[in-house]
């Protein structure tokens, strides 16, 4: 497969941005476009989840490229709920696989901070299955219900979800752009209110402001992208906790990038709900079937671990902007490389909506 390299990665700080989203969206993407020559862009892909309904703005995928000085590029808006981030990068890397274009940007911003909870919520449950919705179900239910499922079948008790949430806001305190950078101790968390049983405040990822975005391009740097799966499928109620939208994204990555798990170094895995980074583990292979939080505890996910996962925060720490997002994981992977330098592949993965629409970007270092 023809290689296409990343570029000019660039994160802002995620929490509550004043302005607006076109001007984040801006401060995040100068300096990557002028430092890459602005004139050799050919595309843009924005990516938001609803700019419309969280600030009312409108056609940012024209009124960014003018703010940037672009002419005359290819420039789309991509939407896939919480995973659109994630599906812009996926699409920019095709479009030079397709070799009508050489290099482009992909961006993705998300302003949440503008709604309060209850329309965020709304906002954010308009994305589920109308059967979901018939049955009253929000985005925390659902990922209360399957955390339930994780914890009985496996036989952990609910206090195990701790040490989870406490390895992912120890890793938000590294990360100088992250949300919540809090040292979280046992007193602090088993006092939180329940927000969805057993879920609770420091088991769900917090509303967000936040930009990410990167270059794409044929000429050559220090990472590329390696393989891509995507997933789309119901949420389907599976003997064991799983997503089948997971499993055939994970498939098809590692089959077009022609490894197996065993060869990931890292990951950055969805965790909107922390017990996700479990599930998506485990679908992935990376770990087997209901040895996930086991593993958590032993400190193999931890960053000194041999499999570090979401050394970020994830999105439970370093916030979760939702279009944004999916893209914000993969940048995040180009600054861990330098981090872990003995690691040469590592592996991203972003739900959609309910673990409906999901994708899964490997990169390898060069």
């Amino acid at each position: 497969m023809k290689k296409v390299y990343i570029h000019k990665p660039n994160l802002s700080p995620f929490g509550k941005f004043s302005g607006t989203q076109l001007e984040l969206s801006y401060k995040t993407a100068k300096q990557s476009v002028h430092e890459f020559q602005s004139q050799k862009l050919q595309f843009i892909i924005y990516a938001s989840f609803s700019p419309d309904s969280y600030n009312q703005e409108y056609h940012l995928s024209a009124k960014l490229p003018a703010a940037l000085g672009l002419r005359d590029v290819y420039s789309i808006r991509m939407e896939t709920a919480s995973s659109s981030g994630a599906s812009a990068f996926q699409l920019g890397v095709n479009l030079i696989l397709s070799g009508r274009y050489d290099h482009g940007l992909v961006i993705a911003t998300e302003l949440m901070s503008k709604l309060d909870r209850e329309k965020n919520n709304l906002l954010l449950g308009s994305v589920l299955s109308p059967e979901q919705i018939r049955l009253g179900m929000s985005m925390a239910q659902g990922g209360a219900m399957i955390t339930r499922r994780y914890l009985d079948l496996y036989g952990y008790p609910e206090t195990d979800l701790y040490f989870l949430a406490k390895k992912l806001h120890d890793n938000g305190l590294q990360n100088p752009i992250a949300q919540i950078r809090k040292h979280l101790t046992e007193e602090i968390y088993f006092s939180q209110p329940k927000i969805a049983s057993p879920l609770g405040l420091y088991d769900i990822s917090p509303l967000s402001d936040g930009s990410a975005c990167l270059i794409l391009s044929k000429d050559p740097s220090s990472i590329s992208v390696k393989g891509m799966g995507s997933g789309l499928a119901p949420l389907l109620t599976d003997p064991e906790p799983s997503f089948l939208a997971n499993r055939l994204a994970f498939e098809r990555a590692y089959s077009e990038a022609s490894v197996s798990p065993q060869d990931i170094g890292f990951a950055e895995l969805h965790d909107a709900f922390t017990p996700f980074e479990l599930v998506g583990a485990e679908d992935a292979g990376l770990i087997p079937r209901g040895q996930a939080l086991y593993e958590v505890k032993a400190g193999l996910t931890h960053p000194k671990g041999k499999l570090p996962i979401n050394a970020s925060g994830g999105l439970k720490s370093r916030g979760h902007p939702v279009g944004a997002s999916g893209l914000a994981q993969i940048v995040e992977i180009c600054r861990l490389f330098s981090s872990f330098t003995e690691k040469r592949l590592a592996i991203s993965q972003s739900i959609g909506g309910l673990a409906t629409n999901n994708f899964v970007s490997i990169l390898e270092r060069e």
